[in-house]
């Protein structure tokens, strides 16, 4: 077992506490970067961080290049690798700052934790990502079964993120007084709220379909008058798990607590598309679906900025350089459509 050196792990408390209070980062973002400088400290071995080099930098970015995927044994992807090393440049930047550490640490050295720009683009990259349409959506929720309140309370989790386009975070982070049924929206208080980056914002339903909407009221409705949940219950609980009789746990139902991650909406997500013979894919895909039905209403600037906004974004760019890409097909239909144009308005039936 490796040795843990004791000033490492106080330099890193009071890095994570200087990220937490004064630069004010969430929970999730404080689990990034401590799980970045945990990685590196187990490569260390118990060495000082104060023995940092270009050499070990650049070491460190091989070794972080041969590590693999603990669960599908493939190399890790661009978007860990590059997030890793962008943390602990941020660390030892801060760290060349701190007294005991600023003459021992350079800038310079530590920009050698720069990931390398190809990969940095191939992640950036804004190429169309496969996610269901919202044909396929539709398709899904209506395969889910209903017949127990685990299956409802399932079958409502996929209807309303397609209707708001929630992040999971968000959706199972959402108390019941929050759903606006009568106005058909929902007020995603970032005070209490698990929206990205602690935003506040109001999403009215986007046009998926009455049948989604209908599943999501009943839903509502179950939980007020026959769980007899409160306004200030979660509107997506968690399940409930008790012992068995054969002394295995089972779950029996929907207990008043929230998840206390997304990852378990994230797996009813997956299996649902799964289970209707569908890729199964991730429920951050949603909000390309609604760029998707985008395409299909929204004809004015003012329509676009709204559909932006409904979507939780300041900026309608953000909404299409994030999640506006046309898919490769689609792309060489309309440029033929342009050429054809072109050649129409010209005169000519033939390209020369």
């Amino acid at each position: 077992m490796a040795k843990r050196n004791k000033d490492n792990l106080r330099i890193k408390r009071k890095y994570l506490l200087w990220r937490k209070d004064a630069q004010g980062l969430s929970e999730a973002s404080l689990d990034k970067s401590a799980a970045a400088i945990t990685l590196y400290d187990g490569w260390l071995g118990g060495k000082d961080f104060r023995a940092f080099h270009a050499e070990r930098a650049r070491s460190f970015k091989r070794h972080l290049a041969s590590l693999k995927n603990g669960r599908t044994g493939s190399p890790l992807s661009a978007a860990t690798t590059n997030g890793t090393l962008r943390e602990l440049k941020a660390f030892f930047y801060w760290m060349a700052d701190q007294p005991g550490y600023k003459s021992k640490i350079s800038r310079s050295d530590a920009d050698y934790l720069t990931p390398d720009r190809k990969s940095e683009n191939a992640r950036r990259g804004t190429l169309w990502k496969p996610h269901p349409s919202p044909a396929q959506a539709l398709h899904v929720i209506k395969m889910m079964p209903s017949s127990t309140v685990i299956e409802r309370r399932n079958r409502a989790l996929l209807a309303f993120l397609f209707l708001t386009g929630s992040r999971e975070g968000a959706a199972i982070s959402l108390p019941l007084r929050n759903l606006d049924l009568t106005n058909r929206c929902v007020q995603f208080d970032g005070r209490y709220v698990d929206t990205k980056f602690g935003k506040s914002f109001s999403t009215g339903f986007f046009p998926l379909g009455a049948f989604a909407e209908s599943i999501l009221q009943d839903w509502a409705a179950e939980l007020t008058q026959v769980h007899l949940f409160s306004a200030t219950d979660p509107l997506f609980p968690k399940t409930k798990v008790v012992v068995g009789m054969y002394r295995r746990f089972e779950a029996v139902g929907i207990s008043r607590e929230p998840w206390k991650s997304a990852s378990s909406a994230a797996k009813i997500f997956k299996q649902a598309f799964a289970d209707a013979g569908l890729p199964p894919f991730s429920p951050h895909r949603v909000r390309d679906t609604i760029v998707d039905l985008a395409n299909d209403h929204c004809r004015t600037p003012e329509e676009f900025k709204a559909w932006s906004q409904n979507m939780g974004h300041d900026d309608v760019l953000t909404t299409f350089s994030s999640y506006g890409a046309v898919p490769p097909g689609r792309q060489m239909e309309l440029m033929s459509r342009f050429r054809m144009s072109r050649v129409h308005a010209d005169g000519s039936d033939k390209i020369e």
